[in-house]
């Protein structure tokens, strides 16, 4: 008889449980569908850059350029591009913040055909080590940031030593 009663109660807190969580659902897919009519090509948006990736004085956001939507199951993806390449992987719409407003003159005009494609730690990697110093890099071969014409920082030189120049 209790397993019988207690079947009974837990019934409708089930279907109650169901229905709020098919509404939250509902909403999270028309938020994401208003973000896709939001977010057009050619728009200028901003990723989140893991804290992993920058110091707690760097920017937040890398600042993108959408030039591909991609809509899969339901699911709107976005290839994006940036300064130095375009991201190799897609990102999903609801990571974006908007930028409109406040997007870089170089993104606007770069020409998407010439750039390579770079991983989206590179990129991050890439804005936030430009975005240090004012000063070059004089590591010889090797160095990534030479390679890529950004100024070199003691973020992305972790396991070859401080750069000859970061020591002045």
């Amino acid at each position: 008889m209790f397993a019988r009663s207690g079947l009974l109660r837990s019934e409708p807190a089930t279907n109650r449980y169901l229905a709020t969580a098919n509404k939250k659902m509902k909403q999270y897919q028309n938020s994401i569908n208003s973000l896709t009519k939001k977010f057009n090509l050619n728009d200028c948006v901003g990723v989140p850059i893991h804290t992993v990736d920058r110091t707690n004085t760097n920017a937040k956001y890398l600042p993108c350029l959408i030039v591909e939507k991609i809509e899969k199951d339901k699911n709107v993806m976005c290839k994006l591009a940036y300064q130095y390449g375009k991201l190799e992987n897609t990102v999903t719409i609801e990571h974006f913040v908007d930028l409109k407003s406040a997007c870089l003159e170089e993104l606007k005009q770069l020409v998407i055909v010439y750039v390579k494609d770079i991983t989206m730690i590179e990129a991050c990697k890439l804005y936030v080590c430009g975005s240090t110093n004012g000063r070059t890099c004089d590591c010889k071969g090797k160095c990534p940031c030479k390679k890529a014409g950004v100024f070199c920082s003691t973020k992305c030189r972790s396991k070859r030593g401080p750069c000859k120049n970061m020591g002045e």
